[in-house]
């Protein structure tokens, strides 16, 4: 083999050594993780006032985890915990309240279809086995698997999802991420003060601030997330906290996106809480 066959092949060798071993470094606007519900296969609903035929599923999608932390026998059954759910059905059951605001597309509703919901008011009212919130505050989570962030720029990632969120005491909310295995780390939390909330985003790096009851019941929240750079995999965790005949929260159309680079926080706590940078 000559000089110069050689000095290819050794070319091609480096070229296929950095291509196997080159870290992955995700582009801007990369979507690494999305959820929207709609391949829940929903089941007949079990004692609300309006029936319904596929509209409920106690079952999250695969990978995904619901805690049931309230007693098994009480409360109305839909409403336990965490539950997939038709959401234009969930509207009529619960006899709208404003609900309307995020299921029905002539009010511009962010989550049409299915969609994540908790709902101690709903919860409150069966009364088969005692007085729910008699007897127990309500609890629950909904929990993403585990998501891959390996090459994502440190504090590029953001969690975008459409939200309804309508207060009342003492009703909380909080979203929590790991890395890794480790410990969770706050990213949101609403707690509610009468018709009002007060908002924390930490990594906006911001006190709370008050928000006004039905300016949260449809709009679409961006979070910046302080993912470090080295890790491998995310967990999130949607946290509806010490509820009794409260209001709800529900959720749809979950991303992860990876912006490639540092995320430039706004002053703003509503709709839009996080500048995504992009490429000019």
């Amino acid at each position: 083999m000559n000089s110069n066959a050689i000095k290819a092949l050794t070319y091609k060798v480096l070229v296929i050594t950095f291509w196997l071993t080159a870290p992955t470094i995700w582009g801007v606007d990369t979507v690494l993780f999305e959820e929207d519900f709609e391949s829940v296969k929903l089941e007949d609903s079990i004692q609300e006032g309006v029936k319904g035929v596929d509209v409920w599923s106690g079952i999250p999608p695969e990978g995904w985890e619901i805690t049931n932390e309230n007693p098994k026998d009480l409360g109305m059954p839909e409403w336990r915990t965490w539950a997939i759910v038709d959401l234009e059905w969930w509207r009529q059951t619960a006899g709208d309240q404003e609900r309307s605001q995020f299921t029905m597309k002539q009010n511009d509703g962010k989550g049409i279809g299915n969609g994540a919901v908790a709902d101690p008011d709903e919860w409150d009212d069966w009364e088969v086995n005692g007085d729910p919130d008699g007897k127990s505050a309500w609890n629950g989570h909904l929990i993403t698997p585990s998501i891959k962030i390996k090459g994502a720029a440190a504090d590029s990632l953001v969690l975008t999802f459409d939200s309804s969120w309508r207060p009342d005491d003492p009703q909380r909310g909080e979203i929590t991420v790991s890395f890794d295995g480790g410990k969770k780390e706050q990213i949101l939390l609403f707690e509610s003060s009468g018709a009002q909330t007060l908002v924390t985003i930490p990594t906006l790096r911001k006190n709370e601030e008050k928000i006004n009851d039905l300016e949260q019941v449809n709009e679409t929240l961006e979070i910046p997330i302080d993912n470090p750079a080295d890790a491998t995999e995310m967990v999130i965790s949607f946290g509806l906290l010490n509820a009794r005949n409260d209001w709800w929260w529900a959720i749809d159309n979950i991303k992860i996106v990876s912006t490639a680079f540092d995320v430039e926080p706004r002053g703003k706590l509503a709709v839009k809480w996080a500048k995504i940078k992009s490429l000019q």
